[in-house]
């Protein structure tokens, strides 16, 4: 007795095929790649390569904040812990987090840190997460959580909720500038000083326009001229200053 009645026919996206009703459809393969793509470059840029205005925060950033916040107890915490508990939100590994948490840590604003975290100045790399310590900051704690305004959704597996935003009562996002590269679309904004964008906010609530430029940790000079030019054309020219000491040339 042959079994070829219990087979499935095979077929590919090119062929006619019956649907439900009855009647023959062709799913081609450009339509498909091309459906895919659309959905793939909104999630790249939406989840992982530009952050948000609401909270100034990508993904990854918003969620170590809401695991620190969730293991917060006054004590600083191994990194490799705050790893591993971001790990419950964050679904693309522990590198990316790690390596989005020192960049967090070098700002000096939401994190306190403790160990090596690297130098900007220098390009040394931060220890291993197993070796360096954080905690929320003060500011951070003041600034970024409010558990009565904040709107949750399911984190990936269902098991958690994590914000999907934070209300952060801060321009974070000016302060510390965030860069990404996603699909057809780069992000790239300078850090601001501290000082200046609160003196900026209080003029916003007195009804005035304020004039922002970027200030960076690093130091030097700039020409600001093009700065709001953006993609076509707008540029800024940064030269650094140097002081040669007499003395280390004195033997």
């Amino acid at each position: 007795m042959s079994d070829k009645s219990n087979k499935e026919p095979e077929g590919n996206a090119d062929t006619p095929s019956e649907s439900n009703n009855g009647s023959s459809s062709v799913i081609h393969l450009q339509q498909m790649y091309r459906n895919w793509f659309l959905d793939y470059a909104s999630y790249v840029i939406l989840e992982r390569a530009v952050p948000a205005l609401e909270d100034g925060l990508k993904p990854v950033q918003r969620r170590i904040l809401h695991s620190m916040r969730e293991l917060e107890d006054g004590r600083y915490n191994k990194v490799a812990n705050i790893i591993g508990n971001t790990m419950k939100y964050h679904p693309h590994g522990d590198a990316s987090i790690g390596d989005a948490m020192v960049q967090l840590g070098q700002k000096e604003l939401a994190l306190d840190c403790q160990g090596n975290w690297g130098n900007i100045l220098t390009g040394d790399s931060a220890a291993a997460p197993r070796y360096i310590e954080a905690r929320l900051s003060k500011f951070g704690l003041e600034v970024i959580f409010n558990e009565k305004t904040t709107v949750w959704q399911n984190s990936y597996d269902g098991r958690n909720k994590e914000p999907v935003y934070l209300p952060v009562k801060f321009p974070l996002l000016l302060a510390q500038g965030a860069e990404g590269i996603a699909v057809g679309l780069a992000c790239k904004i300078l850090p601001h000083n501290f000082i200046e964008l609160i003196d900026a906010a209080i003029g916003v609530l007195k009804g005035k326009k304020p004039h922002l430029y970027p200030d960076f940790p690093t130091g030097g000079m700039a020409d600001f001229s093009n700065y709001n030019d953006g993609m076509k054309g707008g540029k800024i020219n940064v030269r650094a200053k140097i002081n040669i000491l007499d003395h280390f040339f004195a033997n």
